[in-house]
């Protein structure tokens, strides 16, 4: 007799908790709107026209960590339903409106929006699949990101010669995640862990953390300042050492896009073959790539390097999640991504800052300084990552000895 296929691995569902990552980190996809909007609110200071950009980030920042609890109280599915209906209110309002403090508070709303469904992207996953299937979802979730953030990019290059007001409507794209998910994602899973079964009235476990989420908070905040070096400083350092025009660095920044959509689609192979190791194999490949990207001297070489490390970014992110997941409170996975997001975020707010203070204490205020920091964290990272698993797994080991 053949058994049922369980509901959350109908492929209908699977490509609606994918699709949620579609516009993940898209919001400053219409920076290039910048000198238009400049020239349009000639009156306001520069600072004052790059908020209109950066503002969805303090939403991301906060607004996560209280995802968790409203998810509690109406489910997943209506949360992601909310959050997807504001970011495509707040998107519409920008293409119409004129004046500059609607404009502010309609990407205030946008940030609020993805901010609401961005834990869910990953809970849906953590609570749905088992260990294998997650790994591998977390995975394409990775690809699915950067495959929206390279739409959204072009479409916005398209549009902008048009009107800087029509790059807007690139956040349109969230009418395809809110139509998938009303139309196939069943009720029924929101409240759904497939380690303890379906959670209801008072068995429904409540929103909680513990040390090892805020651990790994911290952990991802720390490695994510490497990656932003490469966003923040690859760029002067190619000018500056006579590799390339700013295009250059553009086209290389651009290329890691399409290097973490492969490795997405790779993932769950290279999980495979290295295990529990896999963060600490990753980090170590990719800060030895972005040394030898700063001892390159010419940008085709440059360029390949980054590519290597941002390729092996693309699985420790993954992985690290995967980790994370395992340590997370059982029915927590919301509050616990929402903790993981403001981690991360607080590494790229911290990022620019960080750099000139290294540079400081090192004397040496140069991209290729910040580069070597970057790398060098990386390393020291993966490093001792592998100590501590090689603690632990000895530990663990001596328990079970005892036991027996």
């Amino acid at each position: 007799m053949k058994h049922a296929q369980p509901v959350q691995n109908h492929w209908t569902v699977i490509m609606t908790v994918l699709s949620l990552s579609l516009i993940l980190s898209g919001s400053n996809a219409v920076s290039g709107a910048i000198p238009l909007m400049q020239k349009h609110f000639s009156n306001m200071p520069a600072s004052s026209i790059e908020l209109i950009i950066t503002i969805p980030s303090l939403a991301s920042m906060f607004i996560p960590l209280i995802a968790g609890f409203i998810e509690e109280k109406i489910g997943k599915k209506l949360l992601c339903l909310i959050g997807l209906g504001t970011t495509i209110i707040g998107g519409f309002i920008q293409i119409f409106a004129e004046n500059y403090f609607p404009i502010l508070f309609s990407r205030l709303l946008l940030g609020v929006g993805i901010a609401l469904f961005t834990p869910v992207s990953v809970s849906y996953i953590m609570d749905l699949y088992s260990k294998d299937q997650a790994n591998a979802l977390l995975g394409y979730r990775n690809s699915v990101i950067s495959l929206g953030d390279t739409f959204i990019l072009f479409i916005a290059g398209f549009l902008l010669p048009i009107s800087w007001h029509l790059t807007f409507a690139v956040f349109s794209l969230a009418i395809v995640p809110f139509v998938l998910l009303l139309l196939f994602m069943p009720k029924e899973l929101d409240h759904y862990n497939i380690n303890v079964g379906q959670l209801t009235g008072k068995k429904q476990l409540h929103q909680r953390t513990n040390a090892a989420v805020i651990t790994y908070a911290i952990l991802f905040g720390v490695i994510n300042l490497s990656y932003m070096a490469i966003i923040l400083k690859l760029p002067t350092f190619i000018v500056d050492n006579h590799l390339g025009t700013p295009a250059t660095a553009s086209f290389i920044i651009s290329a890691l896009t399409f290097t973490a959509i492969i490795s997405g689609l790779l993932y769950r192979y290279i999980y495979k073959a290295w295990g529990r190791y896999t963060t600490e194999i990753s980090s170590l490949i990719s800060g030895l790539f972005l040394l030898l990207a700063i001892m390159m001297g010419n940008k085709y070489l440059v360029g390949g390097c980054i590519m290597v490390a941002g390729f092996f970014w693309g699985i420790l992110n993954p992985h690290m999640t995967g980790l994370m997941a395992e340590s997370s409170p059982a029915g927590s996975m919301t509050l616990s991504t929402a903790i993981i997001i403001f981690g991360i975020n607080l590494g790229d707010l911290a990022a620019p800052y960080f750099f000139k203070f290294t540079g400081s204490l090192l004397h040496n205020q140069s991209p290729a300084t910040a580069l070597n920091v970057a790398a060098w964290l990386w390393i020291i990272f993966g490093i001792l990552f592998t100590v501590y698993c090689k603690l632990h797994l000895h530990k663990n080991n001596s328990l079970q000895t005892s036991d027996d």
